[in-house]
């Protein structure tokens, strides 16, 4: 399972994991990651080609150690 960090439209931190995304596509001025069985996420995006750059290029979180 690989996530990254990625901001939402309203400038919220959503970490995603990337195994999950079902899609990617513009809606209007929006740019939208669909996943698979969670709710469709609107990102600051400005077009397709950057999301999936950068979701290819981003650093993978690190969830640390749980007590």
């Amino acid at each position: 399972m690989r996530f990254i960090n990625i901001k939402g439209f309203h400038d919220e931190d959503i970490a995603i994991n990337v195994s999950n995304i079902t899609s990617i596509m513009k809606s209007g001025n929006y740019v939208i990651i669909l996943m698979c069985g969670d709710p469709p996420i609107t990102t600051q995006f400005t077009d397709i080609a950057s999301a999936v750059d950068y979701i290819q290029r981003a650093s993978s979180m690190s969830l640390g150690k749980v007590a």
